[in-house]
């Protein structure tokens, strides 16, 4: 569905993480419950008390929701501010948006992105490669290999800019010319102080794309968010290696396993961690040669999300 440039706005406004405001903005959960009951620019020009008859909130809820939209000249100035610096702010009412992550997520989908690089990265197919911070060489050397391979293919190579497994397969897709999606754990103006972050940028080898504010800081709740995104721009993910029942890795394959987010593919040969076997048991898919990664079927969005846009 096509929207209006006023009710991506408001969208943004309603969202809003570049001004600070005395009103929290709506979290992604109440902004897609809003969506279905209105258009957000339907309540552009409205009072609280219009606001609260159009979206069916009370008049508390409906004065919040005034206090973000009158917020638009100080927010269009930091969004020209930070798209002077190349970020793109992307609704997610927007044509623009990954279709992946509103089809995938629903209601879980984040609400908008900051985006730094080339936008068609985020297309797809991508692969994902995940795992843990402390990952062995032979785990490091897996992560590498199925990232050259994901080149050769055409896939963007999909990651969260940690150290380790992360930045061994992102590093190794650059340097094989392929293109690469950073998902980071902060905020896009915190990683793109890295001078090699910014450079990839710049030329278009890297896309970096957050659901967070410019400058929030790392977060255990930011990496977990950051974790779906990744899971839900890929066509396959791979974990290389994961402790069990503990850590970032662990809790991002379960969540998308549990929610089929994408099909989970688990490497099962030398570098694999204690955690790799009991994902396999959970339903992930046992690879014990990374060119399998590009023989699995691909999990297709739940139609029934689809009915939130």
């Amino acid at each position: 569905m096509q929207h209006s440039p006023d009710t991506i706005l408001a969208a943004l406004l309603l969202t809003n993480r570049l001004v600070p405001l005395a009103a929290k903005p709506l979290t992604a959960r109440e902004f897609w419950q809003l969506v279905p009951r209105v258009q957000p620019g339907d309540l552009a020009y409205q009072d609280a008390a219009g606001i609260a008859e159009l979206a069916g909130v009370d008049l508390g809820e409906a004065a919040r929701i005034r206090t973000l939209l009158d917020a638009a000249t100080a927010f269009g100035f930091e969004q020209e501010r930070l798209g002077d610096g190349g970020i793109v702010l992307i609704s997610a009412l927007d044509d623009r948006f990954p279709a992946r992550l509103r089809g995938r997520l629903g209601a879980a989908c984040p609400p908008f992105l900051l985006v730094a690089g080339p936008l068609a990265s985020l297309a797809g197919p991508g692969l994902g490669i995940v795992g843990s911070r402390d990952a062995d060489e032979d785990a490091l050397a897996v992560a590498g290999g199925a990232a050259r391979l994901a080149v050769q293919h055409g896939w963007p190579v999909v990651s969260g800019l940690a150290r380790g497994v992360d930045q061994a397969a992102m590093a190794a897709a650059l340097d094989a010319g392929g293109a690469v999606v950073g998902v980071p754990s902060e905020g896009i103006a915190r990683v793109s102080r890295a001078a090699e972050i910014r450079r990839r940028v710049h030329s278009g080898e890297l896309c970096i794309a957050s659901p967070y504010a410019p400058n929030a800081p790392f977060s255990a709740g930011n990496a977990i968010g950051r974790n779906k995104i990744v899971y839900a721009l890929s066509r396959v993910t791979f974990v290389v290696a994961a402790d069990q029942d503990a850590g970032g890795t662990w809790a991002g394959a379960t969540e998308a396993l549990d929610r089929h987010y994408a099909r989970v593919a688990v490497w099962a040969g030398p570098g694999a961690k204690h955690g790799n076997p009991a994902l396999i048991r959970r339903g992930g898919v046992a690879v014990s040669e990374v060119s399998q990664l590009f023989e699995l079927d691909e999990i297709a969005p739940d139609p029934l999300q689809d009915s939130l846009f």
